[in-house]
């Protein structure tokens, strides 16, 4: 499925957003972008830009939120009028039936007087819609945008409101790509005004990677920590590492890393740009922890060593590896010069699964190859 926002794709809009500075890539790595898996990687995220709906043209979210839980109940409600009305696609919501739901939600997001309100339609398992509506007086309204999410696979995309130096922002978390031992969710933040709804910054927020039958396995979580300069938006990678499957459960080894990227408001684009001083993680290597790749995985996998890799690319056997070696390098050297000899053979191995860098040559010549 391939996805649009504003004319561009999907995956080239998670990675501007997230690193609108970052023009290169790892060594041997190529440019990161999601993957098409086993399972079929699909994204649709859409956001609205166009000139919001004049007062006399309004639609009323609380009236069409009413008519789609009725039909839930009654009969299907043909919304085509309706997206025509507000000048989007009608997406996957045509029509709504007993799938569809619609929810109700205020907040305060622009500086306009009173508070939006935030429709979110829902369709079976996949699709979601969100519609913002800004109240341009007592009993009428104005369309500000629309944010589609069409690929919802194990979890229906959700969303919260953040605020950074006293403004808000509409978050939506939503599902990225699945297949064969992977999984990914992101994150992309909105800001509401009266010039429409426009997405500002997007970034990997949790997912996995387990190679098959055993490999180093790896899962990841983003979290917004507070931060004592208010202009400023702090999110720390916990990356969580482990010897999946290797000589059974004769071995277990975990590996927690927990990294940091920084962003800063930037007026002259108005979005959020990371700031490479105040971060210990760069964005080629946040892509490689996530996965973020551009090669078509087959379906018998690729084998090297004694790990089969149903992803063939460098994110994932050596840009994400990489990443690993760099900061578990001390742990890696104890073990190294040990003498747990299952861990030292682990090490052995897996090494060979990696890209030639300077760790994994330190890493050789400590274990005496």
């Amino acid at each position: 499925m391939t996805a649009i926002i504003l004319g561009v794709t999907a995956v080239a809009l998670l990675n501007a957003l997230a690193f609108p500075d970052f023009g290169g890539t790892l060594p041997g790595q190529n440019p990161p972008l999601v993957p098409a898996s086993e399972a079929a990687v699909e994204r649709n995220l859409t956001s609205s830009l166009s000139k919001p709906q004049a007062a006399a043209d309004s639609v009323s979210p609380i009236d069409l939120a009413r008519s789609i839980n009725k039909a839930r109940r009654a009969e299907v409600v043909e919304l085509a009028a309706t997206w025509q009305k507000l000048g989007i696609d009608a997406g996957s919501f045509d029509v709504c039936g007993s799938g569809c739901e619609a929810k109700v939600f205020r907040y305060q997001l622009s500086s306009h007087n009173g508070p939006e309100v935030v429709l979110k339609l829902t369709q079976s398992f996949d699709f979601c819609r969100y519609l913002i509506f800004g109240q341009a007086k007592p009993g009428s309204w104005k369309f500000l945008g629309h944010v589609d999410h069409d690929f919802n696979k194990y979890e229906m995309a959700r969303h919260r409101i953040a605020t950074v130096n006293g403004k808000p922002f509409l978050v939506v978390r939503g599902q990225e790509g699945s297949g064969s031992g992977y999984a990914l969710y992101a994150e992309t933040w909105y800001e509401v005004s009266d010039n429409g709804v426009k997405p500002v910054l997007s970034y990997p927020a949790d997912g996995h990677t387990y190679p098959w039958p055993a490999g180093l396995a790896r899962s990841f979580k983003a979290t917004n920590i507070p931060t004592t300069n208010r202009e400023r938006l702090t999110i720390q990678y916990t990356v969580t590492y482990d010897t999946a499957g290797y000589d059974g459960d004769n071995l277990k080894l975990e590996f927690v890393n927990r990294l940091r990227a920084s962003y800063n408001w930037d007026a002259a684009s108005g979005k959020f740009v990371i700031d490479p001083q105040q971060s210990n993680i760069s964005v080629a290597e946040i892509a490689a922890i996530a996965n973020i790749e551009s090669e078509t995985e087959p379906k018998d996998g690729t084998k090297i060593g004694d790990t089969t890799f149903y992803s063939s690319s460098k994110a994932f056997v050596g840009g994400g590896y990489e990443v690993f070696l760099k900061y578990n390098l001390p742990r890696l050297m104890t073990i190294a010069k040990g003498r747990a000899a299952n861990s030292k053979s682990w090490l052995k191995q897996f090494l060979t699964e990696c890209g030639d860098t300077d760790e994994k040559k330190a890493l050789l010549a400590a274990l005496g190859k």
